[in-house]
């Protein structure tokens, strides 16, 4: 079985999903984490906000998802200008 066999699993995505829309983001990172911030801008008060999740993530894995989040990105750029 080859390497990209054994890291493959199944997900399951719950029907009630919950779906957050956030205009505002933070990264730190650390000597073994990466810590993401994401949060809104306040409507009612400008120039404040409202940080609503923080995830943290191994160092590796956030290296993963940089490069998942990069190659999707270029992807639809792609079909973007094809539309054009």
């Amino acid at each position: 079985m080859s390497q990209q066999e054994e890291n493959k699993i199944s997900a399951y995505v719950s029907p009630d999903l919950e779906y957050c829309y956030r205009d505002i983001s933070n990264i730190f990172v650390g000597s073994n984490e990466v810590t993401f911030e994401f949060g809104n801008h306040h409507k009612s008060a400008p120039g404040n906000a409202v940080i609503n999740n923080r995830i943290v993530m191994s160092l590796g894995n956030a290296y993963d998802l940089q490069q998942r989040l990069q190659q999707a990105l270029m992807q639809a750029q792609q079909a973007m200008m094809k539309q054009e």
